[in-house]
């Protein structure tokens, strides 16, 4: 059995606009369990690109993302 080092934890919320007519605003924190390090982002493709990279300089290769 293999064991994975690389886990990441994933936190978005909508943060409400003080003028009611503007949309809320969708943040993300991407952390990386295995160093603690935090980022903050503003879209999924921020997410997977730190993912990404994170998994890269691990040489986690060959790899695909999927769903369950």
């Amino acid at each position: 059995m293999r064991a994975w080092r690389q886990r990441f934890l994933v936190d978005v919320w909508a943060e409400p606009r003080d003028v009611d007519s503007l949309p809320a605003v969708i943040r993300a924190r991407v952390r990386d369990m295995a160093t603690n390090e935090e980022a903050y982002v503003g879209s999924f493709a921020e997410i997977e690109q730190i993912i990404e990279a994170r998994l890269d300089a691990d040489g986690v290769a060959p790899r695909r993302w999927e769903r369950p």
